[in-house]
């Protein structure tokens, strides 16, 4: 029944519907993040139970992924054993109709029904029934390997869906803020806090940059980003290492002077025995604009009573001063506390304009000086900031001139960022609402390529064995007019046989322990015989029979019609 054609065209239907779903889920999955959408389960688990041996077992819909395609796949697998078990069951019956019969093994003492599949299609590929092994390997493979595998086709994954968010922005930059009455030593405390002691940064900052701070209209769920629009302001130095320049002493008191690309400078400080490092800061805002309008100047030195002016292994580092402001897509996480910077993303080129009181500025944070009995230095406040953070870069040369120059930057960088977070932005009496983006963590379901293409690649071996089959079935027929069911279907297939006679005489041997199995290969006319079937003239049935050797070519000859 099952080796019809419209099993056979059951069979081919049901496989192509497997192959048409998996390569179109496929391809969604890798196009679109997935091919559905799941729930999340953020549900807590239960508290300890009274009973300590209930165990609780969360049933969700992962059951639903990880057991359907095993499910699905098992049932085409049964389908396809059925056929796999037919071709097993109908192959003796081919034996017979051969032209010259088939050994006893082969034919008469063949039922592949009594061997399990899991090792019948060795016996099979043995027995040159290629037929019959292959398709028992495929149903075997297909039960016992691609249906658990399939277990593993799907697996969710949280991906982020983009979805448009109204925006608040409450606050605007005022450059008017930077000003002269600032304490800047809260600003430096913070600099010094990040940089040196590796603290958190204050909120709405990087390391380079502070931006404009906006938040969300409505309440995110838990895990969303958002991007929105805004502006990132920063400040850097470039840096040089002046080599050609004049010092001069006067007693105590030393003046070195020189010039970097265009803009002069000059600075002036005590050397006594007292004191073994050095560390002047200077600002210059004299400087034309072709100089880049002012420089910041530090020259480091150890006390030598033996060198030259009291000074030895000096170090003049001038840094031209830089500011940008631009306009950019920054990419936030919000929190209760503040907030996670991401990603920033330059919208247009920046504007590099000095800001409204730069000067301010630039003189301003050199001025603190603090007082510190433990120091082994005398400097400004941010001074001693730049040489304790370049104890961090290189404890073993904190004087050496890149270490200081990697130092000044970063902390002139972090002055400025923290400053215009802290001080530079004012409240709006009416609040600006825009639109971002936010970035929606959802968990999808993807197919797991590897595990599809062998899948993908296994059916279409069934696919092309379908046709095979249907091509075996014409080219070797059976004697077979029906499937046998039942004692009654079998006993009209040997009507007339003389393996009735073989078996009455086993069955009254007085040997005969039971087994006619056993019996039998031991009697030289089962076993020393081929064994065909012949039409009847008479009731034009097949009748199974012995083939002798020297009858193999006469007149009684098999498949004779």
């Amino acid at each position: 029944m099952c080796l019809r054609w419209p099993s056979l065209l059951t069979s081919t239907f049901l496989n192509l519907i497997l192959l048409t779903t998996l390569i179109s889920l496929t391809i969604v999955s890798s196009t679109n993040d997935g091919f559905v959408i799941i729930p999340s389960r953020n549900k807590t688990s239960p508290g300890p139970s009274n009973n300590s041996h209930t165990l609780s077992i969360p049933w969700d819909l992962g059951l639903l992924w990880t057991t359907l395609p095993s499910f699905v796949i098992s049932l085409f697998g049964a389908y396809w054993a059925w056929i796999a078990g037919a071709i097993a069951e109908r192959q003796p019956y081919v034996e017979l109709r051969k032209e010259g019969g088939a050994e006893a093994r082969s034919s008469i003492m063949l039922d592949y029904r009594v061997v399990a599949s899991i090792w019948r299609w060795w016996g099979a590929f043995r027995r040159l029934h290629y037929m019959v092994g292959a398709t028992t390997l495929m149903s075997v493979l297909l039960t016992y390997a691609i249906a658990p595998l399939a277990a593993r086709l799907f697996a969710p994954e949280v991906v982020r869906t983009i979805k448009t968010s109204p925006i608040v922005y409450n606050e605007v930059f005022n450059e008017n803020n930077i000003n002269a009455t600032l304490d800047w030593r809260p600003v430096l405390d913070i600099v010094a806090a990040t940089l040196i002691y590796h603290g958190n940064g204050i909120p709405w900052t990087d390391d380079e940059r502070a931006f404009r701070p906006f938040y969300p209209k409505s309440n995110l769920v838990r895990g969303a980003d958002i991007s929105a629009n805004t502006t990132a302001y920063s400040a850097y130095l470039n840096c040089v290492l002046i080599k050609d320049y004049t010092i001069t002493s006067d007693g105590d008191v030393v003046e070195v002077s020189g010039n970097d690309r265009g803009c002069n400078f000059q600075q002036t400080f005590g050397v006594n025995s007292s004191q073994s490092t050095y560390f002047k800061t200077t600002s210059e805002i004299d400087c034309s604009s072709q100089a880049h309008y002012s420089r910041l100047v530090f020259t480091a030195a150890t006390y030598s009573s033996s060198a030259s002016n009291n000074l030895d292994d000096i170090s003049v580092i001038s840094c031209a001063t830089g500011y940008r402001q631009v306009a950019g897509t920054l990419k936030v996480a919000p929190s209760s506390s503040a907030p996670l910077i991401g990603s920033f993303t330059e919208a247009r080129e920046a504007d590099t304009v000095q800001p409204k009181l730069w000067r301010v500025f630039e003189q301003a944070i050199l001025e603190p000086v603090s007082f510190n009995p433990q120091a082994k230095w005398s400097t400004s406040d941010m001074g001693s900031l730049i040489l304790y953070y370049a104890q961090r870069l290189q404890p073993s040369k904190p004087l050496a001139s890149d270490t200081l120059m990697d130092a000044v930057s970063k902390v002139f960088t972090a002055t400025y960022l923290n400053a215009v977070a802290i001080h530079g932005f004012d409240t709006l009496l009416d609040p600006v609402i825009g639109t971002g983006t936010a970035l929606i963590p959802t968990t999808r379901l993807f197919v797991v390529p590897w595990v599809a293409y062998i899948s993908i690649a296994f059916l279409m071996v069934i696919l092309c064995s379908v046709v095979s089959i249907y091509i075996y079935l014409q080219r070797s027929p059976s004697i077979m007019t029906e499937e046998p069911k039942g004692l009654l279907s079998m006993a009209g297939i040997l009507c007339n046989s003389e393996l009735f006679t073989i078996a009455w005489n086993i069955l009254h041997d007085s040997t005969f322990d039971g087994s006619v199995l056993e019996l039998g290969r031991k009697r030289p006319e089962v076993m020393d015989r081929n064994w065909g079937a012949r039409k009847d003239a008479e009731s034009d049935n097949w009748v199974v029979r012995s083939v002798q050797g020297a009858d193999t070519g006469t007149t009684e000859c098999l498949l004779r019609r």
